[in-house]
């Protein structure tokens, strides 16, 4: 089963554990949780990369190639009524990469 939005990525890192349990393991209020599940806000990325986390080591679904992620993006998001998603995604990942780039920065200047 591949996971396709965040709200179904919270509820498989949660793996039947109570909402209460799986936020004081976030560190998170139960509530923010349940407002994750229902899709009505969204997690900040370090909720978002504890859940890949969780999902990933703890086996319960497979994690999609980049590009298995990509043709996902461009056929979900494709019609023009998602460019504003689009540029959000974008924006994402361009952050991702700065933070990545940053890291490797700090690191070859402790080295």
């Amino acid at each position: 089963m591949a996971i396709t939005k965040v709200a179904e990525l919270v509820r498989a890192a949660r793996k039947g554990r109570s909402q209460k349990q799986f936020a004081d393991m976030l560190g998170i209020r139960q509530s923010s949780v349940s407002r994750y599940e229902s899709g009505k806000a969204s997690p900040p990325v370090n909720v978002i990369e504890r859940c890949m986390h969780l999902v990933h080591t703890e086996g319960a679904l497979q994690v999609p190639s980049a590009e298995e992620l990509a043709n996902q993006i461009r056929v979900e998001l494709a019609g023009p009524k998602f460019g504003h998603v689009r540029i959000a995604l974008s924006q994402l990942i361009d952050a991702f990469a700065n933070e990545r780039v940053q890291t490797r920065s700090s690191r070859s200047a402790s080295h």
